[in-house]
């Protein structure tokens, strides 16, 4: 509960502390439905910084909903783990680990020109971190989960 508190802290004072954006036009309300037409669309949170976003995507993986986790994968990361295979591999991580307990503090560091994010997550049996790559559009171009 109290990382889904810190989540939700940081995701208001991202929203608090950032530049308002632009009162919308009848043009700015159309441009959301011309994004949602390209081969992305539905990133969950595309001006937070890479460990919020993470953090924000493990969540949804760990609260069920693989489809939403997807919508922040590149067009290669959606073919290569769609929604279906991602909740399998995170089942079989449960079978493995056990019940899912927590999340810890996610660190960033780059790797060969991407943005890598590490994310502790802790287990019933264990602990494991979670990696996602960010690639130069700010989508996941890689998960893995790693000891």
């Amino acid at each position: 509960m109290n990382t889904a508190l810190a989540v939700v802290s940081a995701l208001f004072l991202s929203a608090c502390c950032s530049t308002p954006p632009p009162v919308p036009t009848p043009a700015a309300e159309a441009a959301p439905a011309e994004v949602a037409s390209g081969p992305h669309h539905g990133i969950i949170i595309p001006s937070a910084p890479p460990t919020v976003r993470s953090k924000t995507i493990l969540h949804e993986l760990v609260n069920g909903r693989p489809e939403m986790v997807i919508n922040d994968f590149t067009p290669q990361m959606k073919e290569a783990l769609p929604a279906e295979k991602l909740a399998a591999v995170w089942g079989d991580l449960v079978t493995k680990l056990g019940a899912y307990q927590n999340m810890g503090e996610a660190t960033q560091t780059e790797e060969q020109g991407y943005k890598a994010v590490y994310v502790p997550l802790t287990f019933e049996k264990g602990t494991l971190r979670a990696k996602l790559v960010y690639d130069e559009t700010n989508y996941v171009a890689g998960l893995f989960f790693v000891p």
